[in-house]
């Protein structure tokens, strides 16, 4: 790619010669010979007489086909070095912007869950698509000026101060060069209110993009709660707020051209009047307008390229929100791998403390399971169940203490070694949307069809998706939207159940079955859970009964940890909690 961004700027600054050198030179020599001036003839350059002798034979009328050559030649090699330059800027800037975007997709799956919960989806995928887009345009439209502009300022300034130098009453143009100088004022003022406003503007978009991809997710709330004017409106006042500064935007981009051209101009009929008073004729100030002109062009262009560079700076910054976004659950280095082959499952927390920025969560849980037992972690939503089940995969880390596996600190676990070997069924599975088969296979890459089929039985799901129009084919629409809450959790089963693993994680795994489902997927987990590591979150007592240990946690502590017998009798916190379930009453 260095390659390709070198051989870019070459062309720009081959285009900047032809336009700020060639241009002045064509007004210069080509135009007066063209008329005869014989005074420009004899000015010509020995290498053009030399040419011209060699190739022409030397005659005026040849002459005048010679230089006249010079004029497709000039712009044959600006127009082919402009499209060089375009195209390899363009694919050097489009390479680049492909490798952030794809460095900021590759970064938020290490992310830890926790910057989940601190970022809004909406906004999130808005850094991704809307401000890198952003970047993608300004690449598009300011690099085709970005090296061309300043080149051909250069060239052009470098053919001014030369003619001035050769010719006294030329060096009153110089006077015109003053005002350039001015024309950085509105560049400068304009694009920081352009950066600011461009902030504001993709802030917004990501409010925007949250509001929609809330309301694209809750339309069954939205509906029954008639929440449809209150989510227009919040649409309405975001589209408001963001178009205001959009306009704001495109004003002070628009502004910047005019302001310039008025300096600019000014700068001309000064340098033209005084050139005049001091005995310059026409075809000299020719030359020396062209220059000018060349000068001033650029720095026009060049305002317009730093309003959009302010906006692609700005879109920057929020995907280095990303990109710099602290990676807090990260793969050991090699050497401090102490584990990674099989494990056998047996856990031990260790003075386990987590918090989410302020809120205390986990607040000295000490607790040890060995291998091949089922565990029922029990009690109030919000005490911090789910958020210890999840540091097995390592989703978060401990704020403090430690959890190992097999007597080894999970951080010190090959992070692909060890989620291979942990089964998960969520309380919201997600499908994703392609085939049920597809779906299942999740479990277990290389499965056969007859593995997936044996799975999906297991979990009870083989005969309402025989049932289904394609069968194991059916594609499941968006976050599995066409199945029902139960169908969905059966087939995160049948993955668990494919995935084989020595630690299995239950969090309100049969939440959304139904009371005769939940009883035909009894038997299939009793054998899920059979000789491996089970971790069962769970409301339903009837499903904590399977657990031959159920660990009770309030507020982040453990408060008892016994067999449901043993509690039952002895844990007055246990049997609160069976008599708010209906399992038991007192007189």
């Amino acid at each position: 790619m260095r390659r390709i961004f070198g051989a870019g700027i070459l062309a720009g600054l081959v285009y900047g010669a032809a336009s700020g050198l060639g241009l002045p030179m064509i007004s210069k020599f080509v135009f007066p010979i063209l008329f005869q001036d014989q005074a420009k003839i004899a000015q010509l350059p020995p290498w053009i007489k030399e040419f011209h002798q060699q190739f022409f034979g030397g005659d005026l009328q040849s002459l005048t086909f010679c230089v006249c050559l010079f004029i497709p030649a000039i712009f044959l090699l600006r127009g082919l070095s402009g499209f060089l330059n375009t195209y390899l800027i363009n694919k050097s800037g489009y390479l680049v912007l492909e490798k952030i975007r794809t460095l900021a997709f590759e970064k938020l799956q290490r992310l830890p869950m926790s910057y989940y919960h601190g970022n809004k989806s909406g906004d999130l995928l808005s850094r991704l698509t809307y401000d890198a887009e952003v970047i993608r345009t300004a690449i598009a439209q300011g690099s085709n000026d970005l090296i061309k502009q300043p080149a051909t300022l250069l060239f052009a300034l470098t053919f001014l101060v030369h003619e001035s130098i050769k010719n006294a009453s030329m060096a009153t143009a110089l006077i015109g060069m003053l005002s350039i100088p001015l024309c950085v004022l509105p560049i400068s003022r304009a694009g920081k209110r352009i950066g600011k406003r461009t902030k504001e503007v993709q802030s917004q978009m990501g409010e925007t993009s949250s509001i929609i991809n809330e309301t694209l997710q809750s339309p069954l709330e939205i509906r029954v709660y008639q929440l449809e004017k209150r989510q227009q409106d919040s649409y309405a006042q975001q589209i408001c707020a963001t178009l205001r500064n959009l306009l704001k935007v495109v004003k002070y981009k628009a502004i910047i051209s005019p302001s310039i051209e008025v300096v600019a101009s000014a700068g001309f009929a000064i340098a033209l009047y005084l050139g005049v008073q001091r005995g310059m004729r026409l075809d000299d100030f020719l030359a020396v307008g062209m220059a000018l002109f060349m000068a001033y062009e650029p720095i026009k262009k060049l305002g317009a390229v730093n309003a959009l560079l302010r906006q692609g700076g700005a879109a920057a910054e929020r995907l280095e929100h990303i990109l710099n976004a602290e990676e807090t659950v990260t793969e050991p280095k090699p050497e401090e791998i102490r584990a990674q082959g099989k494990l056998m499952g047996a856990l031990s927390y260790h003075d386990v403390h987590f918090s989410y920025v302020d809120e205390s969560v986990l607040r000295g849980i000490n607790l040890n399971i060995e291998a091949g037992e089922m565990v029922a972690l029990i009690g109030a939503s919000g005490s911090g169940k789910t958020t210890l089940v999840n540091m097995l995969p390592r989703l978060f880390d401990p704020t403090s203490g430690s959890v190992a596996v097999d007597g080894i600190d999970l951080r010190h676990w090959s992070l692909t070694a060890l989620r291979s070997q942990i089964a998960v069924v969520p309380q919201m599975p997600v499908l994703f949307q392609a085939s049920i088969y597809e779906n299942i296979r999740i479990g277990k890459a290389q499965a056969t069809e007859e593995e997936i089929h044996d799975a999906a039985r297991k979990a009870q799901a083989h005969d309402f998706i025989m049932r289904l129009p394609q069968g194991y084919h059916t594609t499941v629409g968006e976050r599995g939207s066409s199945l029902s809450g139960g169908q969905r959790q059966r087939i995160a089963m049948a993955r668990a159940f494919l995935k084989d693993s020595p630690i299995l994680i239950l969090d309100e795994a049969t939440s959304a079955l139904d009371a005769e489902s939940e009883a035909a997927v009894a038997e299939s987990l009793t054998e899920l859970c059979r000789n491996r590591t089970t971790l069962l979150i769970a409301h339903r007592f009837s499903t904590i009964r399977m657990a031959k240990r159920i660990v009770l946690i309030e507020r982040g502590l453990v408060v008892a940890d016994g067999s449901y017998e043993d509690l039952q009798q002895n844990n007055p916190q246990f049997r609160k909690l069976l008599e708010a379930a209906g399992e038991i009453h007192f007189s």
